[in-house]
């Protein structure tokens, strides 16, 4: 059963709790070769990329009212972009930026299709799913300044896109999580109002001795090995690791916007995405938190049981938001 904390600095922050062993469907998914991310020492970026494409190739999705693609452009360029609309709504629906994971280096719109598709069917939301840069061809801070100043364009372009400039929320799945927590904290400093942060499973800074790496960092789909492999293609200066563009629990995180991080139990990334909810919380920042303990990273994106879970927590907090 998912858990849920309206005051994540509870006794000093809630203790990460792990089932005795996963849900059975993930138990399966786990057993299955396609779980596993190929040799990083001996499989190109493209091989590695191909691979995560199947793992995240949606089968049945959700219905919704009209998809369009269309460019952004940009200070940083042209970013493609996907919005997703549940309704033929003529002005001033509510929208959801979403930011896919795949540590940087992998993903794209197609394997953000279950999440938005998702966020959309079930929060009635305009989705708008942004095709960032991908490292190592284009290290930090590419993927950040894209997803910022996608960002920066629709508020811009709320009007002609039909959506409400003043219920806006960014939200992303690990390291799309990331980059979420940090377009907050940007928009803060911008003077950009957003409505909330959606973080699922965030990774939030290149920490690889947190509980959670100790205790599930192999055998559970995403590994402390690979976790090393994507900062280590995002951010391959160690000195800009500090950045809290790149790891935002750097930041001064005070006025940023209302926040619903989720967790898993199984997560190597646990650890951190707890302990950012509890310093938003510090900060003063309205911050819920969801846990579930038998699930595994990437469940977002899943269509299990514990997948269809993670998402109807994420629309749930996003309804409350901005309705």
């Amino acid at each position: 059963m998912v858990s849920l904390m309206d005051d994540p600095r509870a006794d000093g922050g809630p203790v990460v709790v792990r089932a005795e062993r996963p849900d059975d469907e993930l138990v399966q998914y786990l057993a299955s070769a396609e779980s596993s991310f190929p040799d990083f020492a001996t499989s190109t970026t493209e091989q590695v990329r191909s691979h995560f494409a199947e793992l995240r190739k949606p089968g049945a999705v959700p219905s919704v009212g009209a998809v369009e693609n269309m460019h952004l452009e940009t200070a940083s360029g042209s970013v493609a972009v996907r919005i997703y609309r549940k309704d033929d709504i003529a002005s001033g629906a509510p929208a959801l930026v979403w930011l896919h994971g795949g540590g940087w280096v992998l993903g794209d719109l197609e394997t953000a299709e279950l999440p938005a598709r998702s966020l959309c069917a079930q929060t009635g939301c305009t989705v708008i799913s942004v095709d960032y840069r991908l490292a190592p061809e284009h290290p930090f801070p590419a993927a950040y300044q894209d997803c910022f100043d996608a960002l920066t364009e629709l508020v811009g372009q709320a009007d002609s896109l039909r959506v409400d400039a003043s219920r806006i929320v960014v939200g992303g799945d690990s390291a799309g999580g990331n980059l979420a927590a940090a377009v907050a904290i940007g928009a803060r400093d911008a003077g950009l109002a957003l409505a909330g942060q959606l973080l699922v499973y965030p990774v939030i800074e290149a920490d690889f001795s947190t509980p959670t790496y100790d205790a599930v960092g192999e055998g559970y789909g995403l590994t402390t090995e690979a976790m090393r492999w994507f900062w280590d293609c995002y951010v391959p200066r160690a000195a800009d690791r500090s950045d809290w563009r790149a790891s935002p629990a750097h930041a001064e995180l005070g006025g940023t916007a209302a926040a619903f991080v989720y967790t898993c139990g199984f997560d190597p990334l646990a650890a951190e995405g707890i302990a950012y909810a509890a310093a938003l919380g510090i900060a003063g920042v309205e911050v819920r938190t969801g846990h579930d303990p038998a699930a595994i990273h990437g469940v977002l994106a899943m269509d299990t049981g514990p997948g269809r879970t993670a998402r109807a927590a994420a629309a749930q907090w996003v309804t409350d938001r901005i309705g």
